[in-house]
């Protein structure tokens, strides 16, 4: 009808189609996105080349958050620079008066030591084989405690050729944390003003509470290892056991390392148990674990748990992820980055979270510096 053709469908009236207009990027900001992917690229290789360098830096951090408090209070006497110079003149004096009192006995201790371990092994060895002949017992024990012996020795001559790279490192980590301490305060100062100013005072107290930690840590960490050395070295004598000053000064510094350091700090002194009877590393190493039990049901709880304040499965998760990237270093440093991490979740990712949400977040909980 109306002039069309029968059967042909008419189609309803379409609006008009409006053309899309397609908003393009400017260069500008891809020019900025480049050169900032080229920035962060650039630090990624930087950090990869001085990666020695940067984790003995958070070393040097560290430890000089572990010497704030004292640096603090003479500082309230004199000026800061001479604080830190006196804080570390002080602790050179008592290096030295302990290593005075120490380092001739326990050179000789080493010495002999090593010079005895072929002696000791051979009379292990025949204490063993009289033990099976008289208990009709056949094994090959005696063979592998010879090996054991030479790694032991090994081990005593690879320990004495490697403090020279350890003083080294200490010395670089000294000067470092020196520097720390005196720039900390300027610095933190600088980077708060880069924050607005109604939170400025909160950005103040997350620093200082992740300082407080750090501190708290090295603190937690040199009173185990005082502990756990004495503690080693009287039952090493009470034991019998050869240079109990040794061992027990090899177990205190075993204590500095996270997870083998307990393992690794009784394993002389449960060898040379064999030079005492065939049965008594036994003994020694159940007298180890009560020591490391005893560290961890009082020590631990009181002074590292109260200062940190990490979960159990926090812990583990990053001495296990610092080992796997970065070794020892990863693991004397895991507990210090993880306890940072957690402060600027609790302290800044979690209430951001809230105020998103419009929730009202509690801050019960927070641990802060106490002076």
């Amino acid at each position: 009808m109306f002039g069309k053709r029968s059967g042909e469908v008419v189609l309803p009236p379409q609006p008009p189609v409006r053309p899309i207009i397609i908003s393009t990027i400017g260069v500008r900001p891809l020019v900025v996105s480049g050169l900032l992917l080229l920035g962060a690229l650039g630090i990624i290789l930087l950090l990869s080349r001085v990666l020695d360098t940067a984790v003995l830096f958070l070393i040097a951090i560290v430890f000089g958050e572990g010497m704030r408090p004292i640096v603090s209070r003479v500082n309230r006497k004199i000026p800061l620079p001479l604080a830190i110079l006196v804080t570390y003149v002080a602790l050179a004096i008592v290096l030295a008066l302990l290593m005075g009192v120490l380092l001739k006995p326990l050179v000789e201790e080493a010495v002999s030591l090593s010079q005895r371990v072929p002696h000791y092994s051979s009379a292990a060895e025949r204490l063993l084989v009289s033990t099976e002949a008289r208990f009709h017992i056949s094994s090959n024990l005696t063979s592998e405690l010879g090996t054991a012996f030479s790694v032991l020795r090994t081990v005593l001559v690879a320990v004495g050729s490697t403090m020279a790279a350890v003083v080294i490192d200490l010395v670089v980590v000294m000067v470092l944390a020196f520097m720390w301490l005196l720039s900390s305060k300027r610095l933190g100062a600088f980077v708060i003003d880069l924050f607005p100013v109604d939170v400025q005072a909160d950005a103040a107290s997350v620093m200082a509470e992740i300082g407080f930690r750090m501190g708290g840590y090295v603190r937690a960490v040199v009173i185990n290892m005082v502990v756990i050395g004495t503690l080693s070295g009287v039952a090493a004598l009470l034991l019998h056991l050869p240079s109990p000053l040794l061992l027990g000064i090899f177990s205190g510094l075993m204590e500095g390392i996270p997870i083998l350091g307990p393992f690794l700090g009784a394993v002389p002194a449960v060898l040379l148990g064999f030079t005492v009877h065939p049965w008594w590393p036994l003994v020694v190493a159940g007298v180890y674990m009560l020591i490391q039990q005893i560290e961890s049901n009082t020590l631990v709880p009181l002074v590292m748990n109260r200062v940190v304040a990490l979960p159990a499965l926090a812990v583990t998760l990053a001495l296990l992820i610092g080992a796997g990237l970065l070794g020892v270093e990863g693991a004397l440093l895991a507990i210090p980055v993880a306890s940072t991490v957690q402060v600027l979740v609790l302290r800044v990712l979690v209430p951001a979270i809230h105020r998103s949400q419009g929730r009202v977040t509690s801050t019960a909980g927070e641990i802060g510096p106490t002076g």
